[in-house]
């Protein structure tokens, strides 16, 4: 488009008359085809763009090929209709024209769609008006064939369409001054604004929840349209505010959604509905009135859910179905929530009360799939992001919810300790952990056996697993290594009872986790080798005072770890020489991550990491030698080697010179 503005007039007429005639030769062959080729959408962009050169032309040349189609598809329509019958010939025609509509809808779509921000005129956007009309028209003709005969649906047109209004709101949803476009709309069906266009596609949206159940295409892409029109925040609250988005709140679980009776096959897709309603009814600030009202379906099948008490209640098809679609439905729900104020609301709508339910559903099934929705609903109850879960200091809700996540722990995992582990029950552990709404050491300092009972389900389940099969499986491997990083910050160092044997584990996965291609792996095993060894450094710091000071008696907190690191003496040596080998020989871009647990690991072995850097120079080439030597010694010399910040970031920039040093200098290490 900027070299087309750039030529002299007579290039650009000529430009224009080429355009024109490219788009209607691409037009009326891909309509006059009978093929039923697959829609390219970035091609049809490309035509989108080349139609904008002279597009209120373009937009003519795609009417007068439209038109005749249109007129012709009326008049079988009427003939079909009379015939009363709809036999193989005429369907196959009928299929046939809505293969024709569906391209014109995806050329019309892709025309609106390229209009350019702030450049367009009113001469444009009236053009613009007329596609939309011609669209709203073979809709409602197409749905109200659809209501006398299903057999007029359509999922071509229909997938057309969600196209078509997304394409809309990329161009004209949240722009003020662009009245023209709803001159005509406004003529044929009293579309006059934003909020009437933004009722027809929720209208459109509604349709299609409720007619096309068994596919899973047109569900979905039809809940990314409603998400995307729920995305920004004037758009949320023009969106709340129109009719047809007022009736689906006030009736979102109702039978005529087809799409909810088929849950095998829409999972995710229910998923997604809650997270957009959830935002659409948080949008506002006071909304808990509106809340409760909204839980009120939710709420009367948990209270037919909380009569049932035995495990073969829980076990009979019907209750498990219903079990697993109503937690789906509400993990999606409280998924996007971030503020506290909403949160709570929710928390406290549904705990305690409702929280027998999911225990004796695990109980019931365990380890059964069927719990993993479960699980997945109780890491998301709690998971503090965004501090939505912090609670008044006054309630004892935080250590009431951390016993229910014990009792979960222990239930699950009794039972699942004799099969394959799943990542859940790790993820929503870390999560406990991590969420810093619990005061921990009030378990310790009243003997209370949840924690020990978690955590010792926990080190079960995780010894239940070779390691090199845990590895194989990314998922699992993703959720360990968040589940060893929150406890690492401190739980681990508070226990008492830690099986040599686990901490054996977590060191190892730990050394395997720092070598991983995936940074989040990465990335968490080294903050959890950095949780370990400044714990220790610190555990000796403070041993060797208070050998110092006569009288007083040593701590036995922490004992245990510094016992262990002395039973096995060559796990950090072990630790030091995977991480300076990803530093020195792997061309990673972790390296200050890296840098921080090398740091505590070279405070610790300062002997050993004096004799690998040694072996490191004696493996380069005789006269890189002294270059590498003076690199590494700068290294290991220019920290003050201790735990303050400034050391710690001063090595970490050390390690970036060193880089930068060896690829200045182009030289690649020799590895050891």
């Amino acid at each position: 488009m900027t070299h087309f503005q750039q030529l002299g007039e007579s290039k650009v007429k000529k430009m224009q008359e080429i355009t024109t005639e490219l788009v209607k030769t691409f037009i009326a062959t891909r309509i006059a085809s009978d093929d039923d080729e697959e829609i390219d959408e970035e091609s049809l962009r490309m035509l989108g763009q080349i139609a904008r050169c002279r597009y209120e032309k373009s937009c003519a040349v795609l009417m007068d090929i439209f038109d005749p189609v249109a007129a012709e598809y009326q008049v079988f329509i009427s003939q079909a209709s009379m015939a009363g019958v709809l036999d193989g010939n005429i369907k196959a025609a009928i299929e046939l024209y809505e293969t024709k509509f569906a391209w014109f809808i995806y050329l019309m779509a892709v025309f609106v769609g390229n209009r350019p921000a702030y450049l367009s005129s009113d001469e444009c956007d009236a053009a613009d008006g007329e596609l939309i009309t011609k669209v709203i028209q073979l809709m409602e003709t197409n749905q109200t064939l659809v209501q006398g005969n299903p057999a007029f649906l359509s999922k071509k047109m229909d997938s057309a369409l969600i196209f078509f209004f997304s394409q809309y709101r990329s161009a004209y949803i949240g722009e003020a001054n662009a009245k023209e476009v709803y001159k005509k709309p406004n003529e044929v069906f009293g579309i006059e604004n934003q909020s009437d266009m933004l009722n027809l596609i929720m209208s459109k949206i509604i349709f299609n929840l409720q007619c096309w159940g068994e596919d899973t295409t047109v569900i979905w892409k039809s809940l990314e349209l409603f998400n995307d029109l729920a995305s920004g925040y004037s758009a949320l609250k023009s969106l709340k505010k129109i009719e047809s988005t007022t009736l689906l709140m006030q009736n979102h679980l109702s039978n005529e959604f087809s799409f909810l009776r088929n849950s095998d096959k829409h999972r995710a897709s229910r998923m997604l509905y809650y997270q957009v309603l959830c935002k659409i009814l948080f949008a506002e600030d006071n909304c808990e009135t509106e809340f409760y009202e909204f839980m009120k379906p939710f709420e009367a099948r948990l209270d037919e859910l909380s009569l049932l008490s035995t495990r073969e209640e829980f076990q009979q098809p019907q209750v498990q179905r219903a079990v697993v679609d109503l937690f789906r439905d509400l993990r999606g729900f409280i998924g996007p929530i971030q503020s506290r104020r909403n949160f709570i609301l929710f928390f406290n709508w549904f705990y305690p009360d409702y929280m027998p339910i999911v225990q004796r559903a695990i109980e019931a099934w365990s380890p059964d799939p069927s719990t993993y929705v479960l699980l997945k609903f109780f890491s998301e109850l709690v998971y503090n992001k965004s501090q939505r879960l912090n609670l008044d200091v006054s309630s004892p809700n935080g250590v009431l919810l951390f016993r229910d996540a014990s009792q979960i722990i222990c239930s699950y995992g009794q039972q699942a300790t004799t099969q394959l582990i799943t990542d859940e029950n790790k993820k929503y552990t870390a999560k406990c952990l991590g969420g810093k709404y619990i005061n921990f050491g009030v378990f310790w300092l009243y003997q209370d056996k949840a924690i020990s009972d978690a955590f010792n389900m926990m080190f079960q389940m995780m010894l239940n697993i070779p390691l090199n099969d845990m590895m194989n499986f990314p998922k699992l491997t993703r959720a360990f290594f968040l589940l060893v990083d929150e406890f690492s910050n401190e739980q681990m160092m508070m226990d008492p009872n830690i099986p040599a044997e686990a901490f054996l584990y977590v060191l190892e996965a730990c050394e395997i986790g720092v070598e991983s291609n995936d940074p989040y792996i990465r990335t968490h095993a080294c903050t959890t080798l950095n949780n370990i060894c400044t714990y220790v450094v610190q555990e000796k710091e403070r041993v060797t005072i208070e050998k110092e000071r006569e009288g007083k008696k040593r701590r036995s907190e922490g004992g245990l770890l510094l016992t262990y690191f002395t039973q096995f003496p060559q796990a950090l040596p072990k630790l030091l020489t995977s991480v300076f080998n990803m530093i020195l020989f792997d061309d990673n871009n972790d390296q200050w991550q890296l840098s921080r647990p090398l740091y505590i690991l070279v405070l610790l072995e300062r002997e050993f990491a004096s004799k690998y850097t040694n072996q490191v120079i004696l493996q380069q080439l005789p006269e890189r030698r002294e270059f590498v030597s003076k690199l590494l010694s700068h290294l290991m010399e220019g920290s003050g080697w201790t735990l303050n910040t400034k050391d710690r970031e001063k090595f970490s920039q050390q390690i970036s010179n060193l880089r930068r040093e060896l690829v200045l200098h182009q030289i690649t290490l020799a590895s050891i």
